[in-house]
């Protein structure tokens, strides 16, 4: 006798016994994950972007000190004093009238127009060339640009001034991102997957458009931040012995590099946030003139082969230019051994350049700018991830490398235009100021009238004529104590050290 069966259960009822329940489940998910992949598709293609972090997640600061304060009259903005040490003072009313236009300029000591300062400075020409265009509207230009500052220090001027009814925000950084000691233990702590994951986490345009409808949830990524900073920079050259600080560190380099884009984006992704024209600037090295601050070995050579390298490099400075075929001979030989050294890149380079090779001589001197070990000038991956982040958020970038290679003869950026490393003399400023006004007007933002030219030149004499010659005394001087100050000649006692002064 056979046993009884449960009716449902039988095959001939037609109802099909469930085998696999998780298929379903995984079907529901795909589906799901289907919806919120076209979900983003849709919105990448709809223009919908990220929003900026609300902090930074490499670095902090220890204080937060705002760069303008209101005067005792309450009616205008003016430079903090505590800030004066770094910027230059600046003031521009609280109330802005409605035929004004105003424009914020961050950046380093190159907007500040180091060795001399804002009077000479590109933002100066700039305002000139905007009242040369327009002169119905009222034009200010505010220099924002603090000596030794970095891009991680713009975010927050950025942020603080975007409460000043900005009109248009101008970019120029990537000099001075090794100046300031900071480490990322946090980052080599985190996989390349766990970091990979943060960065696209950051990037997803559903996160930020929930951010846009419930604005009390904010996307934060990673643990605090390590590094703490003061609130004004501490540069290491600021300091004895600062130079012998800098050492060989590719990773340290990547970090920094990463840090630089990261902060590009978050300056691109404020003004685009509130609305406001930002213009990104490719900055300009002097590689011609500019032998590297610091030179190390390649790592792991023997001494035998150090003394070999020596040897061939007195050899080739030896050689007379009217042996430059022997000297290029002895320099191939020492790149044989070594291709890190800064100094012997530098010196291929000038030896292609007196042979008039110039295309494979600005090769070789970039190639010794960045392996520089005390990196003063923007590296390659940073002018880089100025383009790529210009073209992923279609920004505006003025191109100030092209443009002083394309005005130099033979095409490589040198004391032509360039006063020192990275600072432009007051004509290469006046250049900077024509190029950025250019852009302006093919982003309809100015008009170029036919008599433009004539008004500039003539606002650009009388301001010329209006300043004292110890103005450029002290311009020249400064650069003197600029070019001290680069190659790690300062006396100054690191605070909480030990250090005693040179008698």
């Amino acid at each position: 006798m056979q046993p009884a069966r449960h009716p449902k259960s039988d095959s001939q009822t037609g109802t099909p016994h469930v085998r696999h329940p998780w298929l379903f489940r995984g079907a529901a998910i795909l589906l799901g994950l289907s919806l919120l992949v076209c979900l983003e598709f849709a919105l990448r293609l709809g223009g919908v972007h990220p929003l900026p972090d609300s902090r930074d997640p490499y670095i902090s600061f220890g204080s937060d000190a705002t760069l303008f304060i209101k005067d005792t009259s309450g009616m205008n903005y003016q430079t903090a004093p505590e800030r004066i040490d770094f910027f230059r003072p600046q003031s521009f009313p609280v109330s802005k009238p409605a035929d004004t236009f105003r424009v914020f300029v961050l950046g380093g000591s190159t907007v500040q127009g180091r060795p001399y300062a804002v009077e000479t400075s590109f933002t100066t020409w700039l305002k000139f060339n905007l009242q040369a265009a327009e002169t119905e509207r009222h034009i200010e230009v505010i220099n924002c640009g603090g000596v030794s500052y970095a891009s991680y220090r713009l975010v927050p001027i950025l942020r603080e001034t975007l409460e000043y009814q900005p009109d248009l925000f101008i970019v120029y950084t990537g000099h001075n991102e090794f100046l300031e000691e900071r480490t990322y233990s946090d980052l080599k702590q985190s996989s390349s997957i766990s970091l990979a994951a943060q960065k696209s986490l950051r990037e997803l345009r559903i996160a930020a458009l929930m951010q846009r409808f419930l604005p009390g949830i904010r996307a934060e990524h990673g643990s605090s931040p390590k590094t703490i900073l003061s609130a004004d920079v501490n540069a290491r050259l600021d300091f004895r012995k600062g130079l012998e600080s800098y050492q060989r560190d590719l990773d340290q380099r990547r970090d920094i590099a990463d840090h630089f884009e990261y902060n590009i984006r978050q300056m691109i992704l404020l003004a685009r946030h509130a609305d406001v024209p930002l213009v990104l600037v490719n900055p300009v090295s002097n590689l011609k003139n500019c032998p590297p601050f610091k030179c190390e070995f390649e790592d792991g050579l023997s001494q035998e082969q150090q003394d070999q390298l020596i040897s061939l490099w007195k050899a080739a400075s030896n050689c007379d230019w009217n042996q430059a075929d022997r000297k290029m001979q002895l320099w191939e030989a020492a790149l044989q051994i070594d291709q890190q050294h800064a100094g012997l890149l530098y010196s291929v380079g000038k030896t292609c350049e007196h042979q008039q090779r110039y295309s494979e001589a600005k090769s070789w001197l970039i190639k010794a700018k960045e392996e520089d070990i005390c990196p003063l000038r923007i590296l390659e991956p940073m002018h880089d991830s100025l383009f790529d982040l210009a073209q992923e958020y279609q920004v505006p970038l003025v191109d100030i490398r092209d443009l002083i290679e394309q005005r130099t003869p033979d095409g490589i950026p040198g004391s032509e235009w360039l006063v020192d490393h990275v600072h432009p003399s007051i004509e290469g400023h006046q250049l900077i100021a024509d190029a950025i006004y250019e852009k302006l007007v093919a982003l309809q933002l100015f008009p170029q009238s036919a008599d433009w030219q004539s008004k500039r030149d003539q606002l650009r004499q009388e301001h010329l004529s209006s300043l004292p010659e110890e103005y450029f005394l002290r311009g020249a001087l400064r650069s003197k104590r600029l070019e001290g100050w680069s190659r790690g000649r300062s006396q100054k006692i690191p605070p909480d050290s030990k250090q005693t002064a040179i008698q």
